[in-house]
């Protein structure tokens, strides 16, 4: 069975979207954007200006290593605010894609504080991202280089590369922070060496999984979470899944936010509140049955 893999609408945990409410839609597109077009990729970049950027942060060096080299690039809006961005080899054949990225801009309040002084009453300017991936279609999973849950392919390397051309397009659009919602455990733990949790408690909750699941490779973990096989420690109950935002900042509020003294001490609370372990007998006979071949 060919693994599936979801590119839907991404629903922060708690975060608020008032793009379309209480925000004048045009003040998305203020000051930095008055040069504005519906046709562009988030409103600004054409092909030739998004080879000229991923070239700028290395990612065409990566491409031409692996052996790609006549890139076709694809761009798309839609009036949800959202861009998608796509890079084949050759061709615009599905089998070709080698890069895919679905951002959307918009405007977010928390649904909670979390650290008093922090309340973002007025709301932060976000680019918030769908859907990354950067994959090797050339390549082949072996055992040094295992699936990870939703891959269809090996991973193409050049996550930071990518990171940065975001990071680009944030600032350039006055962006408070870049967000994503991980999908699955390993998103969680690569993005953490760039992203907080939005809400300390669960940043805490994170960092316990990661001090505790260490046992196996990130790629079994991962496919062991997705299965419901991780476990409470001091219960034995099991445990879902449940994604939050990871933020990146731009802005100083937002940056100041993670980096308060309140935030630190509830995400350090909060990890050593919690422990973990995986039902790795289950996870093995799910893994007998054939299951990993469903995600």
């Amino acid at each position: 069975m060919t693994p599936q893999r979801s590119t839907g609408k991404k629903e922060p945990k708690y975060l608020e979207e008032i793009t379309f409410t209480t925000v004048d839609q045009s003040s998305l597109w203020n000051r930095a954007n008055a040069s504005y077009c519906s046709d562009l990729f988030l409103g600004r970049y054409n092909e030739k200006d998004l080879l000229h950027l991923l070239d700028k942060v290395g990612i065409t060096a990566i491409l031409h290593q692996k052996g790609y080299r006549n890139l076709v690039i694809s761009i798309y809006r839609h009036e949800d605010f959202s861009s998608r961005l796509y890079v084949n080899f050759d061709s615009l054949d599905k089998e070709t894609r080698i890069i895919e990225l679905i951002v959307r801009e918009g405007y977010f309040r928390p649904k909670q504080i979390f650290v008093e002084g922090y309340a973002f009453t007025e709301g932060l300017s976000i680019l918030l991202i769908e859907w990354l991936a950067l994959q090797d279609p050339r390549a082949a999973f072996s055992e040094r280089r295992p699936r990870l849950p939703g891959q269809m392919y090996p991973g193409l390397g050049g996550l930071m590369n990518i990171q940065a051309l975001l990071y680009r397009f944030a600032r350039a659009s006055e962006k408070d922070a870049i967000v994503d919602v991980p999908e699955h455990y390993h998103g969680a733990v690569i993005y953490s060496r760039k992203y907080s949790f939005f809400s300390p408690a669960e940043g805490g909750r994170i960092k316990a999984m990661m001090r505790d699941l260490n046992d196996r490779p990130l790629s079994d973990i991962s496919f062991a979470i997705a299965f419901d096989c991780l476990r409470d420690r001091d219960t034995g109950q099991p445990l879902t899944w449940q994604p939050s935002e990871q933020v990146c900042p731009i802005s100083s509020k937002v940056r100041q936010y993670v980096k308060s003294d309140p935030y630190k001490k509830i995400l350090a609370e909060s990890m050593q509140k919690h422990a973990y372990y995986i039902d790795w007998n289950r996870f093995d006979h799910l893994v007998a049955e054939g299951i990993k071949d469903e995600l």
